[in-house]
């Protein structure tokens, strides 16, 4: 994606006000509609499209309803292009700070144990690689790139069949099973349940759909339930793509072919 294509996007506080919308979960256009009552519903759709035009919005249709869902990967894309390693550090330390002194007032409620909710996240990116070597990189490669590990000295296997696990294997003998592949369906489709983000009390349902971008890439849509007990702060960092998360890690291994544990140029 054309990066000015997103700056454009964002130009308009009204584009804006509708990401800020979508951060708290995919809503209705008719939702959207209603919550900026100084547009008409058609101004809300047309400045939907110019948002799905720079992917920053995605929509799916759940029965007769189209929900749009806030896409955090060409804000990702231009954040690690434009900011360097020791402004994002001085930045992230700095907005801690403001956060902090702009919410010590507030008492925060705990999530109890039985306030277990419901998160859907839509991605969607573009890598410069055929569907088949992204297909692989999720299996046959997957030690390659893998970032989320108990241990970091851990190896990772993913077994491509259903019932299949997504296995991390310790050093010392031990190991983890992160993931359980119910699906597959080489090299267009699969999806895995199981603990999401190495966490007790929350688990996913991932659902990754690989197509043919028509130029030799690969269009990646990755479509995440989360459940259970899901903070406020997890369900940020996976929308709002905050930290390294495995879009990231995969693009850089399959364009620049950086591994797990090296450092970005």
């Amino acid at each position: 994606m054309d990066s000015d294509t997103v700056w454009r996007a964002l130009a308009s506080p009204h584009r804006r006000t509708l990401l800020d919308l979508l951060r708290s979960g995919p809503k209705t256009t008719g939702e959207l509609a209603r919550e900026l009552p100084a547009l008409s519903r058609f101004a809300v759709m047309q400045h939907l499209g110019v948002l799905e035009e720079a992917k920053l919005v995605l929509y799916r249709k759940e029965g007769r309803k189209r929900m749009n869902y806030a896409n955090p990967i060409p804000l990702r894309e231009i954040y690690e292009r434009w900011v360097s390693g020791p402004a994002s550090s001085a930045a992230e330390t700095d907005l801690h700070l403001r956060r902090y002194a702009e919410t010590k007032h507030k008492e925060t409620k705990p999530l109890s144990e039985t306030e277990f909710r419901l998160v859907k996240i839509e991605t969607e990116l573009r890598i410069k690689a055929p569907r088949e070597r992204v297909y692989a990189a999720f299996f046959e490669e997957i030690d390659n790139w893998w970032p989320h590990r108990y241990k970091p000295d851990s190896r990772c296997s993913a077994e491509e069949k259903p019932g299949g696990f997504v296995y991390e294997h310790f050093v010392n003998g031990g190991g983890a099973i992160t993931g359980t592949v119910v699906y597959v369906d080489r090299p267009g489709k699969f999806a895995a349940t199981g603990p999401s983000s190495l966490l007790r009390g929350l688990s996913s349902y991932n659902v990754h759909t690989l197509e043919d971008d028509g130029e030799g890439g690969t269009v990646l849509k990755r479509s995440m339930e989360l459940w259970g007990n899901v903070p406020e702060e997890m369900e940020t960092m996976f929308r709002e793509g905050t930290r390294q998360f495995m879009d990231s890690s995969l693009v850089g291994y399959l364009e620049q072919g950086i591994k797990y544990g090296q450092v970005r140029a």
